[in-house]
């Protein structure tokens, strides 16, 4: 059974079933066969209520699979809850929804306790019947959002009681919020010593997967870089031209501890570092990211191995969204220490911090390895 059962009697129920005992006794003492029998089918329809509330919703099944949906602040999505009655009917009952308020319901209506949101849906369901229900809901703040319980109410057929039945088992369905984005202008550059994915006409490096036409064979080319149908056709060896590429890639480390707890302007920080991340992605830049939270694994901190496109896009933004004020943090210089023995830096990095001075060593350092650039917050959450 996946739901726990708790009855909601009221103290009008209770002294109806005493007085119903008490007349029952006293008409067949008295042998009052019609009040009796009266008395009894009262009886009957008493017993018949119990049987209800005792069983109704204990075969009602939730299918709905494990589901997890992406949407930006202001985004339109919903929550799809679909349920197979297998037992008695369920009629007027009323469902309760309970989530945290990074999405709140469109129709409005909800009660607040905190950050949390609880909605009221009707309920019924038929003897066999699947049931759907559908919740809209808009994104309001960055964030993961989880079902975190549902309360079912079924009322009494008579009298004024109810039974509240609880969901006990964890409901697979996730709404994930990124953080906001903020366009920028481009900012691009790369490094000729390095190959990578950017064309760059004087770079020492070829794009093996790219040839863009032919030439006359010279006898320092390579064999295998032969165009053997262009030679056929021209008669004299042709080799295959490569465009040249050069290297891009940018590291971000944002830095969102103060002390033993997060910086005061964390969504900022954040924003600040997903309009980076999206601007990389757009442009085909590869990025990784890091974040001195503490993290279970063998990089201690929250980490993101450099890639490129949507898949690294919408990796980066999922590692951002579900960044919380109560996480445990690491300072600064303990995550550049580490990235600067495990990690080979790329041609530019971003250190987005508000104190510069005490990862002074580190700058001196790593200036003469990548394009260094440690950047504040900037009004609105923007960088450029």
């Amino acid at each position: 059974m996946e739901w726990d059962r708790d009855h909601l009697e009221t103290h009008e129920e209770k002294r109806v079933l005493a007085l119903l005992l008490l007349f029952l006794f006293l008409t067949t003492f008295m042998r009052l066969y019609i009040a009796a029998a009266v008395l009894v089918f009262a009886g009957i329809i008493i017993g018949m209520q119990f049987y209800y509330i005792n069983h109704a919703g204990e075969k009602l099944v939730l299918v709905s699979g494990r589901v997890r949906k992406r949407l930006l602040p202001g985004g339109s999505s919903e929550w799809d809850l679909e349920f197979i009655n297998r037992g008695l009917p369920i009629w007027g009952g009323k469902l309760k929804v309970f989530f945290p308020d990074v999405a709140e319901p469109v129709t409005g209506g909800e009660k607040r306790f905190g950050e949390l949101v609880e909605v009221d849906i009707p309920f019924t369901a038929g003897f066999r019947k699947t049931v759907r229900v559908r919740l809209p809901i808009e994104g309001k703040r960055r964030g993961l959002a989880k079902i975190q319980s549902m309360e079912l109410y079924i009322p009494h057929p008579f009298g004024e009681g109810q039974s509240m039945l609880k969901y006990n088992k964890p409901v697979r369905q996730e709404i994930l919020v990124y953080p906001k984005l903020y366009p920028l202008s481009p900012d691009r550059s790369s490094s000729k010593l390095r190959p990578g994915q950017l064309e760059v006409r004087d770079s020492v490096f070829d794009d093996l997967f790219q040839p863009i036409g032919t030439r006359d064979y010279a006898p320092s080319d390579q064999f295998h870089h032969i165009h053997w149908k262009a030679s056929a056709r021209l008669q004299r060896y042709q080799t295959k031209v490569f465009s040249k590429t050069a290297d891009e890639s940018i590291l971000f480390i944002a830095d969102v501890a103060s002390r033993y707890s997060t910086i005061p302007h964390l969504e900022e920080r954040i924003e600040e570092l997903a309009s980076l991340v999206d601007r990389c992605a757009k442009d085909g830049i590869a990025f990784s990211v890091a974040v001195n939270v503490r993290s279970a694994g063998k990089v201690p901190y929250l980490y993101l191995p450099e890639g490129t496109g949507q898949k690294q896009r919408q990796r980066a933004l999922e590692l951002l969204a579900v960044i919380s004020k109560n996480d445990s943090v690491i300072p600064l210089p303990n995550i550049l220490a580490h990235l600067d023995f495990h990690v080979q830096l790329p041609v530019r990095t971003y250190v987005l911090t508000d104190d510069s001075l005490r990862i002074g060593s580190f700058v001196a350092k790593w200036s003469q390895r990548t394009d260094l650039k440690i950047q504040a917050i900037r009004n609105g959450g923007t960088a450029g």
